[in-house]
């Protein structure tokens, strides 16, 4: 005769629940805790494709002379480094994208700001430009910040020399407003009498809360603000 064991199973008890709930419950918190300011920092953050686009776009810029600016690219990169530090708008640097009309070039060589909002087709009716602006440049700012027109982000650029410490290492330089001769920085330069063929700097990029021109036109750079990419650049004669 065959006896028939009996398995008893036994299940899990209130207690026993809700300790494990609240193990759950303490490993969420302290993940959460740890990993948090991380995933806000991702999101803060750029694409590297960005990064060098936002780069790429203010190295060009400064390597150019436009139609009805100073003399010299070189002239006008050494005025341009030399004020960003301070806040003024004449002073203040701004790289963003716009939706320009292809048919419609100025005088400068960029494009005007296609505003027709029936027109949508990229490539045809609008193309996407990357701009460097002073914000003291009110008229072309105000268009090319409209809505429908701007693209993306604006960025706020700060540049700071580069200069020779004693131990002849590239340090940034204190001086806000002006070029200093890089190994003898005792003196203010002027883009006559710089005595080398490079300026080397630092570029920061601010990523501005809004990308309206009536945000940038009220933006005054902080020393508490903190630049979504760095990057060491310099500019050539």
């Amino acid at each position: 005769m065959k006896i028939k064991k009996v398995c008893k199973r036994r299940g899990f008890t209130l207690v026993e629940t809700v300790i494990a709930m609240g193990i759950i419950t303490i490993m969420v918190t302290a993940f959460l805790a740890a990993f948090g300011p991380a995933v806000q920092g991702i999101r803060k953050s750029i694409s590297a494709k960005e990064a060098n686009r936002l780069a790429t776009t203010l190295e060009s810029e400064l390597s150019i002379r436009r139609f009805g600016e100073i003399t010299t690219a070189f002239e006008k990169s050494f005025t341009m480094i030399a004020a960003s530090g301070a806040t003024t708008p004449d002073a203040i640097v701004l790289l963003y994208q716009f939706r320009g009309d292809p048919s419609n070039v100025r005088d400068d060589g960029t494009l005007n700001p296609q505003t027709d909002r029936t027109k949508q087709v990229p490539g045809k009716d609008y193309v996407l430009q990357s701009v460097v602006r002073l914000l003291s440049d009110t008229a072309t700012v105000k268009d090319e910040l409209a809505p429908g027109v701007v693209e993306g982000r604006v960025f706020y650029v700060r540049m700071k020399q580069l200069i020779f410490n004693a131990n002849g290492e590239l340090v940034i330089s204190t001086n806000d407003t002006s070029i200093l001769d890089p190994h003898t920085p005792n003196a203010a330069k002027t883009y006559t009498n710089y005595p080398e063929a490079v300026i080397a700097f630092q570029a920061e990029f601010f990523a501005l809360k809004s990308s309206l021109y009536g945000y940038a036109a009220k933006y005054k750079p902080s020393d508490d603000d903190k630049p979504v990419f760095t990057r060491n650049m310099a500019v050539r004669r």
